[in-house]
């Protein structure tokens, strides 16, 4: 099989496609796969580590604008960019002559999926959210199938006969996850009550300032461990904050966006990359509510307090939220509620409460996305068969 995958932007687009790329090798180790996105995106840097072809083509996304005259700027930009990547997008798929074309989110899948439904190639979409972005909604018209990581989100396609739901593709790492091995590969005592707070690649205020709260009442607790990633971007900041409020001493610089402190018991993070031993370490998660995040916290079985971005397109981060938070597997907290001092409150309720752990982690797990990347391997080869 040879297989074109569009995604781009973050890692809630590109991991489900490197999750479902594995699965397409593992069946068919001879199958071509190339990557379309960005480079200016993550996938320009992961993709090729990952062992996959990886190029690049123009394109660019809608941002919110003040003026009459910069929307206009913005949308001629726009137009002119996606123009230009469909054309490229044309040049690649005619080289290459995939037997399918796979979108699994970002504005970079636009021109690659219409370049791609232009030329007759069977295009599919999966869409990881409750409720669907504008892109995918406009290219699922002429999509072959559209997958979807939640349920509920068929409805509001419109096109019931061809969406079919999946559930999220989540790589095989968190398959098969250990707590004690995580926290023996992490130093982590076995005892201590573990909670990892994480806003994304890009890292969330919100979800910092929840973070640098919970520190402020663990830092001289003897079995409380907080693994924090603060993004990138916000790590200077954080360190700065957390010291002017006497929250850390600085005990051991690991390198420029990774420090320990409290003997370990405070682990501040500017990028997570392994992942799935800080999630598989942890007794909560704190997080925003995208999709991979949530898809990886009901693999792995972790309940959580998840705040979703209180303006996500149609809102569907507060709906990804509410799915878990139905059964049981998550507090849901929204941002213009949002109390400190209450998460904090819930956070040590749970602490200690070892039985309402239990109860939330398999109840998160009950909505666990199995075998979602071979589902959609299924639904394609049977296309191709």
């Amino acid at each position: 099989m040879r297989v074109i995958f569009g995604c781009g932007g973050t890692g809630g687009h590109l991991y489900p496609a490197l999750a479902i790329a594995e699965t397409i090798k593992k069946k068919e180790p001879d199958s071509e796969i190339i990557f379309i996105g960005s480079k200016k995106g993550l996938e320009s840097e992961v993709v090729p580590k990952e062992g996959y072809v990886f190029k690049s083509i123009p394109t660019q996304g809608m941002q919110e604008r003040d003026t009459a005259l910069q929307k206009a700027v913005l949308s001629a930009n726009v137009g002119i960019s996606n123009l230009v990547g469909v054309a490229k997008s044309i040049s690649i798929i005619r080289k290459f002559k995939p037997d399918a074309i796979i979108g699994t989110g970002g504005y970079v899948c636009f021109p690659i999926l219409f370049a791609g439904e232009l030329l007759g190639i069977p295009c599919y979409i999966h869409e990881q959210n409750a409720v669907p972005g504008r892109a995918n909604k406009t290219l699922a018209k002429n999509a072959k199938k559209v997958f979807v990581g939640f349920k509920g989100a068929e409805e509001r396609f419109g096109y019931p006969e061809k969406t079919i739901f999946t559930g999220n593709p989540v790589r095989s790492d968190f398959s098969n996850l250990n707590k004690e091995e995580s926290r023996a590969r992490l130093g982590i005592a076995n005892d201590d009550f573990v909670v990892f707070a994480f806003g994304g690649s890009l890292g969330a205020k919100t979800i910092n300032s929840i973070a640098v709260e919970y520190m402020d009442r663990i830092k001289n607790s003897s079995n409380r461990t907080l693994l924090f990633g603060t993004g990138r971007r916000f790590f200077d900041e954080i360190i700065d904050t957390c010291s002017n409020r006497g929250i850390i001493e600085r005990d051991e610089k690991l390198n420029n966006d990774e420090q320990y402190y409290n003997n370990g018991k405070i682990r501040i993070s500017g990028y997570i990359n392994n992942m799935k031993d800080y999630v598989s370490a942890a007794d909560l998660l704190i997080s925003r509510a995208g999709a991979l995040s949530l898809a990886e916290s009901m693999m792995a079985g972790k309940p959580a307090i998840i705040v979703p971005i209180p303006n996500s397109v149609g809102n569907h981060q507060y709906y990804n939220a509410k799915a878990i938070k139905d059964v049981g597997g998550a507090f849901l907290v929204e941002e213009s509620s949002l109390d400190l001092d209450d998460i904090c409150e819930k956070i040590e309720y749970l602490a200690n409460n070892p039985t309402s752990i239990k109860n939330m982690g398999e109840a998160c797990r009950s909505l666990a996305p199995n075998n979602a990347a071979e589902k959609i391997y299924e639904e394609i080869k049977s296309d191709n068969a």
